[in-house]
């Protein structure tokens, strides 16, 4: 069924009524840079405040707004995900393509998996024919008609429900319920991304499969530092963190039954995406 600090002064002081532009500038710059490069894992707290500024910005802009920006919202969305599956259509068949190996017992004619972000469905194409039945997490209400349409233009996906809420919080699913669960671009969205994978993990069968195709953290510093400075307007725009680090976070979720990983640059989308992981943990 579907259902939807205090600052020191020399004796000496120079005062000046009105910093001049360069000056300005300079400063600017150094209070951004000098924090990142001691160690630009860290934030330093005016940037944690400028992060969580954005965030509710960015929740009163989708609640509030007049309807035609959340329409422009949901149109782009929609729109990069078609050229998100068409730029990364091996990778993600390849990653699907895993949940054939996930066994079954004799009397389960479909394998149980949970989506979470499921959103307009660009993954119910890459699902194995006739094999999986689906349960879809989405926060977003209004993601729902275009779900519908994309679940009856793939037959060989049976949709079991549609959960609205986070993936911090499955409690309607049950312990050791599905056999596999799935995210692309989610957990950079996540807010709480360890408590997204404690539920993972929780909700998952003995054995089962948790597939993941991920954005994340530039290696080279230069280009996190860029991800850095980009991350908030990402954020605001499209509810997505350009700078997490999500191989380090499914280390520390400890699947125990290992994970495989595969870090690679995507092509064919936004460069400050480029930088992804995909893999799999097994429970």
């Amino acid at each position: 069924m579907f259902e939807p600090n205090v600052n020191t002064f020399s004796q000496s002081i120079l005062i000046e009524k009105s910093p001049t532009l360069l000056g300005t500038i300079r400063n600017f710059v150094s209070n951004i840079f000098v924090p990142f490069q001691q160690d630009y894992r860290y934030w330093p707290w005016i940037k944690i405040g400028t992060v969580i500024i954005v965030c509710i910005g960015s929740y009163t802009l989708y609640k509030y707004l007049p309807g035609s920006y959340r329409h422009h919202y949901m149109s782009s969305t929609k729109n990069f995900s078609l050229r998100y599956n068409e730029a990364l259509h091996l990778e993600k068949e390849k990653l699907f393509n895993e949940l054939k190996n996930v066994k079954m017992r004799e009397t389960e004619r479909r394998i149980q998996v949970l989506e979470i972000g499921a959103a307009h469905g660009a993954n119910m194409p890459y699902y194995p024919p006739y094999l999986v039945e689906v349960i879809c997490v989405e926060p977003i209400r209004e993601f729902e008609k275009d779900l519908k349409e994309t679940l009856q233009q793939n037959p060989h996906v049976r949709c079991r429900e549609l959960l609205i809420g986070n993936a911090e919080n499955i409690a309607v699913i049950r312990d050791n319920q599905v056999d596999a669960v799935v995210s692309t671009l989610t957990l950079s969205c996540c807010k709480d991304i360890d408590q997204a994978l404690r539920e993972i993990r929780r909700i998952l069968k003995p054995g089962g499969l948790f597939l993941y195709m991920e954005n994340i953290r530039s290696s080279n510093i230069f280009f996190a530092f860029i991800q850095y400075l980009c991350s908030p307007i990402y954020k605001l725009l499209f509810g997505i963190s350009l700078i997490r680090n999500i191989p380090e976070h499914i280390e520390r979720a400890h699947f125990n039954g290992g994970t495989t990983q595969h870090i690679f640059n995507a092509h064919g989308i936004p460069f400050l995406l480029s930088p992804h992981v995909s893999g799999i943990a097994r429970k």
